[in-house]
Protein backbone atom coordinates (compact mmCIF):
# COMPACT_ATOMS: atom_id res chain seq x y z
CA UNK A 1 0.00 0.00 0.00
CA UNK A 2 1.45 3.24 -1.09
CA UNK A 3 0.95 5.80 1.60
CA UNK A 4 2.62 8.54 -0.35
CA UNK A 5 -0.10 8.77 -2.92
CA UNK A 6 -1.90 11.96 -2.94
CA UNK A 7 0.66 13.53 -0.64
CA UNK A 8 1.39 17.04 -1.51
CA UNK A 9 4.96 17.97 -1.61
CA UNK A 10 6.23 21.21 -0.17
CA UNK A 11 6.40 22.84 3.20
CA UNK A 12 3.72 21.47 5.49
CA UNK A 13 1.29 23.94 6.82
CA UNK A 14 0.76 24.39 10.54
CA UNK A 15 -2.68 23.28 11.52
CA UNK A 16 -4.50 24.59 14.47
CA UNK A 17 -6.17 22.26 16.83
CA UNK A 18 -9.83 22.58 16.04
CA UNK A 19 -10.66 21.58 19.60
CA UNK A 20 -8.68 24.42 21.08
CA UNK A 21 -10.99 27.02 19.75
CA UNK A 22 -8.34 29.62 20.19
CA UNK A 23 -8.54 32.68 18.18
CA UNK A 24 -5.54 34.06 16.44
CA UNK A 25 -6.88 37.54 16.77
CA UNK A 26 -4.39 39.75 18.66
CA UNK A 27 -5.42 40.91 22.08
CA UNK A 28 -6.13 44.59 22.06
CA UNK A 29 -3.69 46.64 24.12
CA UNK A 30 -5.16 49.05 26.58
CA UNK A 31 -3.14 51.87 28.01
CA UNK A 32 -1.96 51.30 31.57
CA UNK A 33 -3.09 47.68 31.37
CA UNK A 34 -1.31 44.66 32.75
CA UNK A 35 -0.02 42.04 30.29
CA UNK A 36 0.22 38.54 31.69
CA UNK A 37 3.69 37.09 32.00
CA UNK A 38 5.28 40.41 31.01
CA UNK A 39 6.97 42.94 33.29
CA UNK A 40 6.49 46.62 32.75
CA UNK A 41 9.47 48.72 33.67
CA UNK A 42 8.74 50.86 36.70
CA UNK A 43 11.26 53.62 36.03
CA UNK A 44 10.24 54.43 32.48
CA UNK A 45 8.29 57.59 33.09
CA UNK A 46 5.17 55.60 33.98
CA UNK A 47 3.38 56.50 37.20
CA UNK A 48 4.04 54.22 40.16
CA UNK A 49 0.36 53.25 40.41
CA UNK A 50 -0.87 50.94 37.72
CA UNK A 51 -4.42 50.34 36.66
CA UNK A 52 -5.13 46.73 35.96
CA UNK A 53 -7.74 46.44 33.27
CA UNK A 54 -8.06 42.86 32.19
CA UNK A 55 -10.30 42.21 29.28
CA UNK A 56 -12.79 39.53 30.05
CA UNK A 57 -12.26 36.42 27.98
CA UNK A 58 -14.63 33.62 27.48
CA UNK A 59 -13.44 30.28 28.76
CA UNK A 60 -11.81 28.25 26.07
CA UNK A 61 -13.22 24.94 24.99
CA UNK A 62 -10.24 23.18 26.56
CA UNK A 63 -11.22 24.57 29.97
CA UNK A 64 -8.16 26.80 30.30
CA UNK A 65 -8.85 30.13 31.92
CA UNK A 66 -6.15 32.79 31.97
CA UNK A 67 -5.00 33.84 35.47
CA UNK A 68 -6.05 37.28 36.46
CA UNK A 69 -3.22 38.81 38.46
CA UNK A 70 -3.89 40.68 41.67
CA UNK A 71 -3.45 44.40 41.41
CA UNK A 72 -0.05 45.62 42.59
CA UNK A 73 -0.33 47.67 45.68
CA UNK A 74 1.81 50.72 45.86
CA UNK A 75 3.47 51.34 49.22
CA UNK A 76 4.41 54.96 49.54
CA UNK A 77 7.36 55.68 51.87
CA UNK A 78 6.08 56.48 55.33
CA UNK A 79 7.27 59.68 56.92
CA UNK A 80 8.58 58.33 60.22
CA UNK A 81 9.53 61.24 62.41
CA UNK A 82 10.71 59.17 65.34
CA UNK A 83 14.39 59.46 64.41
CA UNK A 84 14.05 63.19 63.94
CA UNK A 85 12.27 63.49 67.27
CA UNK A 86 15.14 61.77 69.06
CA UNK A 87 17.62 64.26 67.66
CA UNK A 88 15.39 67.27 68.14
CA UNK A 89 16.64 69.71 70.84
CA UNK A 90 13.08 70.14 72.07
CA UNK A 91 12.88 66.39 72.69
CA UNK A 92 16.12 66.52 74.73
CA UNK A 93 14.80 69.51 76.68
CA UNK A 94 11.59 67.63 77.47
CA UNK A 95 13.58 64.64 78.71
CA UNK A 96 15.80 66.81 80.90
CA UNK A 97 12.81 68.66 82.31
CA UNK A 98 11.38 65.47 83.74
CA UNK A 99 11.56 65.43 87.57
CA UNK A 100 13.01 61.92 87.64
CA UNK A 101 15.86 62.80 85.30
CA UNK A 102 16.54 66.04 87.19
CA UNK A 103 16.70 64.28 90.53
CA UNK A 104 19.05 61.63 89.14
CA UNK A 105 21.35 64.31 87.68
CA UNK A 106 21.40 66.24 90.97
CA UNK A 107 22.19 63.12 92.98
CA UNK A 108 24.93 62.08 90.57
CA UNK A 109 26.47 65.57 90.58
CA UNK A 110 26.35 65.73 94.39
CA UNK A 111 28.04 62.35 94.70
CA UNK A 112 30.68 63.32 92.14
CA UNK A 113 31.44 66.63 93.88
CA UNK A 114 31.58 64.93 97.27
CA UNK A 115 34.04 62.27 96.10
CA UNK A 116 36.20 64.87 94.38
CA UNK A 117 36.17 67.05 97.50
CA UNK A 118 37.26 64.13 99.66
CA UNK A 119 40.16 63.29 97.35
CA UNK A 120 41.19 66.97 97.18
CA UNK A 121 41.04 67.47 100.95
CA UNK A 122 43.09 64.32 101.37
CA UNK A 123 46.13 66.09 99.94
CA UNK A 124 45.29 69.79 100.45
CA UNK A 125 44.21 71.09 103.90
CA UNK A 126 41.26 73.14 102.69
CA UNK A 127 39.89 73.90 106.15
CA UNK A 128 43.28 75.12 107.35
CA UNK A 129 43.64 77.35 104.30
CA UNK A 130 40.24 78.87 105.03
CA UNK A 131 41.53 79.86 108.46
CA UNK A 132 44.67 81.55 107.07
CA UNK A 133 42.68 83.47 104.46
CA UNK A 134 39.98 84.66 106.86
CA UNK A 135 41.07 88.29 106.76
CA UNK A 136 39.49 91.67 106.20
CA UNK A 137 40.68 95.18 105.38
CA UNK A 138 41.21 96.20 109.00
CA UNK A 139 43.39 93.17 109.62
CA UNK A 140 45.53 93.79 106.51
CA UNK A 141 46.24 97.41 107.43
CA UNK A 142 46.82 96.52 111.05
CA UNK A 143 49.22 93.71 110.21
CA UNK A 144 51.15 95.87 107.76
CA UNK A 145 51.48 98.51 110.48
CA UNK A 146 52.95 95.87 112.81
CA UNK A 147 55.40 94.74 110.10
CA UNK A 148 56.50 98.32 109.38
CA UNK A 149 56.65 99.47 113.01
CA UNK A 150 56.94 96.40 115.24
CA UNK A 151 58.80 98.34 117.98
CA UNK A 152 55.63 100.19 118.95
CA UNK A 153 53.53 97.02 119.28
CA UNK A 154 53.08 95.83 122.86
CA UNK A 155 50.75 92.85 123.04
CA UNK A 156 52.03 89.84 121.03
CA UNK A 157 49.81 87.13 122.49
CA UNK A 158 47.38 85.19 120.30
CA UNK A 159 43.91 84.80 121.76
CA UNK A 160 42.22 81.40 121.72
CA UNK A 161 38.60 80.32 121.77
CA UNK A 162 37.76 76.72 122.70
CA UNK A 163 41.41 75.62 122.30
CA UNK A 164 41.48 77.11 118.80
CA UNK A 165 43.20 80.38 117.84
CA UNK A 166 40.95 83.14 116.69
CA UNK A 167 40.77 83.86 112.98
CA UNK A 168 43.11 86.59 111.69
CA UNK A 169 40.24 88.99 111.16
CA UNK A 170 39.64 88.92 114.93
CA UNK A 171 43.29 88.63 116.03
CA UNK A 172 46.07 90.77 114.55
CA UNK A 173 48.83 88.60 116.01
CA UNK A 174 47.61 85.47 114.21
CA UNK A 175 49.57 84.45 111.09
CA UNK A 176 47.86 84.61 107.72
CA UNK A 177 48.56 83.59 104.15
CA UNK A 178 46.88 86.51 102.39
CA UNK A 179 49.63 89.06 102.94
CA UNK A 180 52.47 86.66 101.98
CA UNK A 181 50.67 85.57 98.81
CA UNK A 182 49.84 89.10 97.68
CA UNK A 183 53.35 90.25 98.60
CA UNK A 184 54.86 87.51 96.45
CA UNK A 185 52.72 88.48 93.44
CA UNK A 186 53.64 92.14 93.99
CA UNK A 187 57.30 91.16 94.16
CA UNK A 188 57.10 89.53 90.70
CA UNK A 189 55.40 92.62 89.24
CA UNK A 190 57.92 95.00 90.82
CA UNK A 191 60.80 92.87 89.59
CA UNK A 192 59.48 93.25 86.04
CA UNK A 193 59.08 96.99 86.56
CA UNK A 194 62.62 97.41 87.86
CA UNK A 195 64.08 95.31 85.04
CA UNK A 196 62.05 97.28 82.53
CA UNK A 197 63.39 100.57 83.90
CA UNK A 198 66.88 99.21 83.34
CA UNK A 199 65.97 97.87 79.87
CA UNK A 200 66.69 94.31 80.98
CA UNK A 201 63.15 92.99 80.98
CA UNK A 202 62.20 89.78 79.18
CA UNK A 203 59.28 87.41 79.83
CA UNK A 204 61.63 84.45 80.07
CA UNK A 205 63.71 86.13 82.76
CA UNK A 206 60.58 87.03 84.74
CA UNK A 207 59.29 83.44 84.65
CA UNK A 208 62.70 82.12 85.73
CA UNK A 209 62.70 84.60 88.61
CA UNK A 210 59.25 83.54 89.84
CA UNK A 211 60.05 79.83 89.64
CA UNK A 212 63.39 80.25 91.41
CA UNK A 213 61.79 82.25 94.23
CA UNK A 214 59.19 79.50 94.71
CA UNK A 215 61.95 76.90 94.80
CA UNK A 216 63.84 78.88 97.44
CA UNK A 217 60.67 79.15 99.53
CA UNK A 218 60.13 75.39 99.43
CA UNK A 219 63.76 74.73 100.36
CA UNK A 220 63.54 77.18 103.26
CA UNK A 221 60.37 75.53 104.57
CA UNK A 222 61.94 72.08 104.37
CA UNK A 223 65.04 73.31 106.24
CA UNK A 224 62.90 74.69 109.09
CA UNK A 225 60.88 71.48 109.37
CA UNK A 226 64.05 69.37 109.45
CA UNK A 227 65.55 71.70 112.06
CA UNK A 228 62.56 71.21 114.33
CA UNK A 229 62.81 67.45 113.87
CA UNK A 230 66.57 67.26 114.46
CA UNK A 231 66.45 69.52 117.54
CA UNK A 232 63.51 67.50 118.86
CA UNK A 233 61.46 70.63 119.51
CA UNK A 234 57.75 70.30 120.19
CA UNK A 235 55.88 73.48 119.33
CA UNK A 236 52.40 74.62 118.44
CA UNK A 237 53.65 75.78 115.05
CA UNK A 238 52.03 74.15 112.06
CA UNK A 239 53.59 73.89 108.61
CA UNK A 240 51.36 76.68 107.31
CA UNK A 241 52.39 78.85 110.27
CA UNK A 242 56.03 78.56 109.23
CA UNK A 243 55.09 79.27 105.63
CA UNK A 244 53.20 82.40 106.69
CA UNK A 245 55.98 83.76 108.91
CA UNK A 246 58.56 83.14 106.19
CA UNK A 247 56.35 84.84 103.60
CA UNK A 248 56.32 88.18 105.40
CA UNK A 249 59.81 88.93 104.05
CA UNK A 250 58.31 89.83 100.65
CA UNK A 251 56.79 92.94 102.26
CA UNK A 252 60.30 94.24 103.04
CA UNK A 253 61.59 93.20 99.60
CA UNK A 254 58.81 95.17 97.90
CA UNK A 255 59.56 98.24 100.00
CA UNK A 256 63.26 98.01 99.11
CA UNK A 257 62.52 97.62 95.38
CA UNK A 258 60.17 100.61 95.44
CA UNK A 259 62.85 102.70 97.17
CA UNK A 260 65.36 101.73 94.49
CA UNK A 261 63.29 103.28 91.69
CA UNK A 262 63.83 106.94 92.72
CA UNK A 263 66.95 106.56 94.90
CA UNK A 264 68.78 103.71 93.12
CA UNK A 265 71.10 101.60 95.28
CA UNK A 266 71.19 104.00 98.23
CA UNK A 267 67.44 103.81 98.69
CA UNK A 268 67.47 100.05 98.16
CA UNK A 269 70.06 99.29 100.85
CA UNK A 270 68.60 101.78 103.32
CA UNK A 271 65.12 100.23 103.04
CA UNK A 272 66.59 96.71 103.08
CA UNK A 273 68.46 97.34 106.34
CA UNK A 274 65.46 98.89 108.05
CA UNK A 275 63.00 96.16 107.05
CA UNK A 276 65.53 93.45 107.87
CA UNK A 277 65.66 94.75 111.43
CA UNK A 278 61.89 95.10 111.71
CA UNK A 279 61.26 91.60 110.31
CA UNK A 280 63.82 90.02 112.64
CA UNK A 281 62.27 91.75 115.66
CA UNK A 282 58.76 90.77 114.52
CA UNK A 283 59.70 87.10 114.09
CA UNK A 284 61.48 86.83 117.45
CA UNK A 285 58.53 88.30 119.34
CA UNK A 286 55.95 86.26 117.41
CA UNK A 287 57.78 82.92 117.45
CA UNK A 288 58.73 83.21 121.10
CA UNK A 289 55.13 82.69 122.19
CA UNK A 290 54.65 79.81 119.74
CA UNK A 291 57.92 77.93 120.26
CA UNK A 292 58.66 78.40 123.98
CA UNK A 293 55.95 76.91 126.21
CA UNK A 294 53.88 79.27 128.32
CA UNK A 295 54.89 79.67 131.94
CA UNK A 296 58.59 79.00 131.33
CA UNK A 297 60.75 81.65 133.02
CA UNK A 298 64.23 80.19 132.82
CA UNK A 299 65.68 79.89 129.33
CA UNK A 300 68.92 78.22 130.46
CA UNK A 301 67.53 74.70 130.23
CA UNK A 302 68.66 72.52 127.35
CA UNK A 303 65.22 72.34 125.75
CA UNK A 304 64.58 76.05 125.91
CA UNK A 305 68.07 76.75 124.60
CA UNK A 306 67.34 74.71 121.49
CA UNK A 307 64.12 76.64 121.03
CA UNK A 308 66.00 79.93 121.28
CA UNK A 309 68.50 78.74 118.69
CA UNK A 310 65.68 77.90 116.32
CA UNK A 311 64.06 81.33 116.81
CA UNK A 312 67.35 83.12 116.15
CA UNK A 313 68.00 80.96 113.09
CA UNK A 314 64.62 81.84 111.53
CA UNK A 315 64.96 85.54 112.41
CA UNK A 316 68.49 85.88 111.01
CA UNK A 317 68.03 83.90 107.80
CA UNK A 318 65.13 86.09 106.62
CA UNK A 319 67.24 89.27 106.03
CA UNK A 320 69.81 87.17 104.15
CA UNK A 321 67.09 85.76 101.90
CA UNK A 322 65.69 89.24 101.38
CA UNK A 323 69.04 90.38 100.04
CA UNK A 324 69.60 87.19 98.01
CA UNK A 325 66.24 87.46 96.21
CA UNK A 326 66.54 91.15 95.31
CA UNK A 327 70.15 92.31 94.96
CA UNK A 328 70.47 91.12 91.33
CA UNK A 329 67.52 93.33 90.33
CA UNK A 330 69.30 96.60 91.24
Amino acid sequence: MNYSQGARRGKPKRLLDPSAGLSTRPVPMVENSYIYNQQVPTNNGVPSEYIFNMQEQAPSPSGFTPMTPMPMQHYAPRNDDRTENYTNPQFAAQILSQPVVTDMAVQYGTALVGSGKQHFEKYVPVRALKYYFAVDTNYVFGKLAILFFPFTHKDWTVKYEQDMPLQPRYEKNAPDMYIPMMSFLTYVVLAGLVLGAQERFSPEQLSILASSVLAWGIVELIVHIISLYVMNIETSLATLDLLAYCGYKYVGINAALLSSLPFKKIGYYAALLYFSATLAFFLMRSLKLRVIPQGQISYTATGNRRRLYFIFFVAIIQPLLMWWLSYHLI
